[in-house]
């Protein structure tokens, strides 16, 4: 057999085991036009060397914060990787941080949460995988006719879909009750699941709005549908009366939403950018929010102050990783499908992972979009920073990839 011969057969042979193992993930590569690299901000707000680790390999995986005052007391709520919800109390010194699990959105098996960032041991769709969560009024949420129209905690999980938990302040473990509000929208096929929800967050009518981020691929294979790059995520909306809508479509990598300050929009994180749904017109605005993130996105809020307690309105967003000169992988293979093939299809996905550089920043932007500052530990201890949430005088950051909580003095 000549070289040239052996040389043909090599090619078909790696050709057709990248068709298989496209085939076999999912991937269909597509050229995505993305941003420009900017230039990494230069600033002087640091988290490096202040940064501690809690509950390590307990608290796996918080993906999303919130908190809120009950009875007097102050609570936060985290959204974790084995499929928990879990409470934590206001108690904020290094010997007393404790919390209680409000409930699990799946099922409670030894594996939950053991498989990290990767799901190695492909227990999430059996465990539950809840992202986004609210804190919202039942009588919002659903149309039981309660006396007490208590708090409840509304969540976009990654494979059980739009859930809501009732009882979340009950003192006992597992006390909250999971309600499924919806598992596909109204106008989906009768045998399609919502794929990965993500986001989510209440407008002032009571209609709450949740991202899915791609139809296409779940949560354990996200890097698959960043660098896949069809734009297949989705705006939805659900109110008591008419369900789950669909009220923008074709979305790149749809993930964190935040009600604007002037509460006309909803803010958007799509991929390095950040769009804006104008709630009056109903539609997506034609131009960007953010034209682009030095880093990818992940959870965005409103808030009222910046990290270091100073007023001014503002937005909070979570940057996972770097986005910006002199060089980032999804950049340089964005308008390369083929290239994008061969790295899903030959590189084992963990490796991926693993492989991307990691980063830990958590950037503010002001009412207009104009970046105010970007908070980085350049110790990278607590990487993929997708929320950051205000508790005592601590600033919590949550993160889907690390196996604990982590914090920082407040600035």
């Amino acid at each position: 057999m000549s070289i040239f011969t052996q040389l043909v057969v090599i090619v078909a042979v790696v050709a057709a085991l990248v068709q298989y193992r496209l085939s076999a993930t999912g991937v269909s590569p597509v050229i995505s036009v993305l941003p420009p690299l900017p230039l990494f901000p230069v600033n002087e707000a640091t988290l490096t060397g202040k940064v501690e680790k809690i509950a390590v390999d307990d608290l796996v995986g918080p993906e999303s914060l919130i908190s809120t005052t009950h009875n007097g007391t102050e609570y936060m709520f985290a959204s974790l990787g084995d499929g928990r919800i879990v409470r934590l109390v206001g108690v904020h010194d290094s010997d007393g941080v404790s919390w209680t699990t409000v409930s699990r959105t799946g099922a409670d098996d030894k594996n939950c949460g053991r498989g990290g960032p990767a799901d190695t041991t492909n227990t999430e769709a059996l465990c539950g995988r809840p992202l986004g969560i609210k804190i919202a009024k039942r009588s919002s949420v659903d149309n039981a006719n309660l006396d007490d129209d208590e708090d409840v905690l509304v969540v976009a999980d990654a494979y059980k879909g739009l859930l809501m938990i009732s009882g979340i302040f009950n003192d006992e473990e597992n006390g909250g009750k999971v309600h499924t509000l919806a598992t596909r929208a109204n106008t989906d096929e009768k045998d399609y699941k919502f794929q990965l929800l993500n986001g989510i967050v209440q407008v002032p009518d009571g209609s709450i709005y949740i991202s899915e981020t791609t139809q296409y691929f779940r949560r354990r294979r996200i890097f698959h549908a960043a660098f896949d790059g069809r734009p297949t995520g989705r705006l939805l909306r659900y109110t008591t009366k008419r369900g789950v809508e669909v009220v923008a479509e074709d979305i790149y990598m749809a993930n964190g939403l935040a009600l604007s300050h002037d509460k006309q929009h909803i803010l958007v994180v799509s991929g390095v950018q950040i769009w804006q749904y104008s709630l009056e017109k109903e539609q997506m605005e034609r131009e960007p929010f953010v034209t682009v993130m030095a880093g990818t996105g992940d959870n965005i809020d409103a808030k009222d102050h910046l990290p270091n307690g100073k007023k001014q309105k503002c937005y909070w967003a979570g940057y996972g990783s770097r986005f910006a000169e002199p060089f980032t992988l999804l950049k340089a293979l964005s308008e390369k499908p083929f290239m994008k093939s061969i790295l899903c299809a030959l590189v084992p996905y963990k490796t991926i992972v693993n492989a991307i550089p990691k980063l830990s920043a958590l950037a503010v932007y002001g009412e207009d979009g104009t970046l105010i500052d970007v908070y980085q530990d350049n110790n990278v201890t607590a990487p993929w920073l997708s929320e950051a949430e205000q508790f005592g005088e601590y600033l919590y950051l949550a993160s889907w990839y690390n196996s604990f909580l982590a914090r920082v003095k407040i600035l």
